[in-house]
């Protein structure tokens, strides 16, 4: 099973990628360009694309916020970095 399809099965578990790579004993620098590839390459997709008035649309609904502090509800999902 390839690092990207390990990555991938991870975070749709909701593991955050500073989990992911403990999970499976890679670099977190690693797991963040697979997700980077994976929605390049069209596997994921971001909601709504580009950030709208600091906020972007998120699966979740809640919307990824640019500040340092997410609320806890995204704490599994790769894109809230």
């Amino acid at each position: 099973m390839s690092v990207l399809t390990q990555v991938l099965r991870e975070t749709g578990r909701g593991l955050p990628p500073q989990r992911v790579a403990a999970v499976l004993g890679v670099d977190e620098g690693l797991v963040h360009a697979a997700l980077d590839h994976a929605e390049r390459i069209g596997l994921v997709l971001r909601a709504g694309g580009a950030e709208t008035s600091g906020r972007s649309a998120a699966p979740c609904g809640t919307g990824c916020r640019t500040a340092a502090v997410n609320p806890l509800a995204c704490a599994g999902c790769p894109f809230a970095r």
